[in-house]
C-alpha cells in the first residue's frame, strides 16, 4: 500500500494530490489528482485520506524533494481518522 500510495504522490506531475478512496463497494483505491481536483466531486467514492503534494507543502523543509517529503509524510498520518473516515461511509445516509 505504501509503496503505491507515494508512487501515486510522487508521479503527479506537478501540483496535486494522492487520495486513498472508497469506492461504494467498501474496495479502497489509490488515486492522484491535479490542481484543486478532488474525489468529493465524484458521488461513487469517499475521501479517507489525502496527501497534498503541492510545492508549497515540501519546498522549503525538504528542499523540493518530494520522495524526502513522503517518507516524513508516513510519521503523521493519522490512521485513526483514516478509519473512522471509512466507518462512516457504510453508515447509511438520512
Amino acid at each position: 500500500f505504501k509503496e503505491e500510495f507515494n508512487k501515486a504522490a510522487a508521479g503527479q506531475f506537478g501540483s496535486g494530490w494522492a487520495w486513498l478512496v472508497s469506492d461504494q463497494a467498501g474496495k479502497l483505491r489509490i488515486v492522484a489528482t491535479s490542481n484543486a481536483e478532488t474525489p468529493v466531486t465524484d458521488a461513487t467514492l469517499v475521501p479517507l485520506l489525502t496527501c497534498d503534494v503541492w510545492e508549497h507543502a515540501y519546498y522549503i523543509d525538504h528542499r523540493n524533494s518530494r520522495p524526502n517529503y513522503l517518507a516524513g509524510f508516513w510519521k503523521v498520518v493519522n490512521w485513526d481518522f483514516a478509519a473512522a473516515n471509512y466507518a462512516a461511509r457504510a453508515r447509511p445516509k438520512l
